[in-house]
Formats: structure tokens, sequence, C-alpha cells
């Protein structure tokens, strides 16, 4: 599995118990989510549609478990 994410000045920090912060790369079309836990996560392939859902969704948490954890996506796991 290939990521070429680079971090972007985009970076946006959020309100949540389980997410510091999401970076999104348009073009690359890859998110990377920081965890308040000191994780990082990068997610491969995720459309535009789906962003702009889970920036204006409620509950980052449980947008992410529903709609990018448990949706299939590629992902890895980095720690701090």
């Amino acid at each position: 599995m290939s990521f070429t994410f680079k971090q972007r000045a985009n970076r946006r920090y959020v309100t949540s118990k389980i997410i510091c912060f999401i970076e999104y790369d348009e073009d690359s079309r890859e998110l990377k989510i920081g965890f308040n836990d000191g994780l990082t996560g990068y997610f491969k392939d995720i459309p535009n549609e789906l962003m702009a859902k889970f920036d204006s969704a409620e509950s980052k948490g449980s947008f992410f478990y529903e709609n990018l954890y448990n949706a299939g996506y590629r992902y890895y796991l980095e720690s701090a």
C-alpha cells in the first residue's frame, strides 16, 4: 500500500473525544487523522463528498467509526 500524504496547511483541530485533528489532501484524496491517544491514521481514496460530510458532522468520532473505519477504506496507523 502506497501513501503519498504531504503535510499541508489545512490541518483543522476538532472537538472530539477521540479525534484531535484532521487534514485532507483533495488532489491525492488522502486523509490524515490525529487521534487523542497519540496515534495518527492515514486513509486512502476518500471521496471529496465524504470529507464534506465529515467536516459538517456533529460527532466526528461517530462519523469516523461509521463512515471511514468500518467502511473498508485502506488505512494504516502510526504511533507518535
